[in-house]
């Protein structure tokens, strides 16, 4: 009886050990940094909607983390290597997507935008895109749009946000595609005076949620604290903080 009693503990103590390790882990997070206002720095510090949105996920599901920060077109691939534990970065929850990683729940949801100069008169629609110079970001869901609906468009990819910004201001892009809030952000800010965001979005609505490795445990623990964050109103709180409006 003492031998089974010692047995039993010596296994109780491993496992509370393996239980205890696997809480203390460091999540790796991937994240582009050159996505405003979701993710971006400011003053040495990671900020933004996402990232306000992480901190408080991370609080919640009981969690440390570090961010890995990488070019948008990189989060994909990191996942699938499990180079990171999760990315967060305004990430469309695509069918291609979804074949090679998991999400969570949807946390916001998103549309495709046109952004063109300040004094540009021709371009009003997605349809006036057609054999215009385009700038878009690598991997973004952007580019499958501009395939589909106008193939004659000459498309640029960048792996960086800014690029396709530059591109446009020295005139050799006519028209940005990327993310309708992307865009409506820097027209309000680094853009204001130079360039305009088509009012009407292109294309429907497309929701946005964290990714994962396939198979990751991660994705429960993450739907459990994002359903506590929005029933509390800590959601709505850091969604007026950015986008100056409750959320829809």
């Amino acid at each position: 009886m003492k031998r089974r009693a010692f047995f039993a503990a010596v296994v109780a103590a491993v496992a509370f050990t393996h239980t205890a390790s696997a809480q203390e882990k460091t999540i790796v997070v991937g994240t582009s940094i050159d996505s405003k206002p979701f993710d971006f720095v400011q003053d040495n510090q990671y900020v933004g909607f996402d990232q306000d949105l992480l901190a408080e996920i991370a609080k919640e599901a009981g969690f440390k983390y570090t961010i890995n920060a990488m070019d948008f077109g990189a989060l994909i691939p990191a996942l699938q290597t499990a180079s990171i534990d999760l990315a967060i970065s305004s990430i469309f929850m695509t069918d291609a997507r979804k074949q090679v990683v998991d999400f969570s729940d949807v946390y916001y949801t998103s549309a495709l935008g046109v952004l063109v100069s300040s004094e540009n008169h021709t371009i009003k629609t997605g349809d006036d895109l057609a054999g215009k110079k385009v700038a878009s970001v690598t991997g973004a869901a952007s580019t499958t749009w501009l395939k589909a609906n106008v193939p004659t468009a000459e498309v640029t990819l960048f792996p960086q946000v800014t690029n396709m910004f530059m591109e446009l201001q020295a005139g050799r892009a006519e028209a940005v595609v990327y993310d309708y809030p992307f865009l409506a952000y820097y027209a309000q800010t680094e853009g204001d005076g130079k360039v305009k965001v088509l009012e009407k979005p292109v294309g429907e609505g497309i929701p946005v949620g964290i990714a994962f490795p396939k198979g990751s445990e991660l994705v429960a623990q993450v739907n459990e604290a994002l359903k506590k964050i929005k029933d509390d109103g800590r959601y709505d709180t850091i969604y007026q903080k950015w986008f100056g409006k409750a959320s829809e």
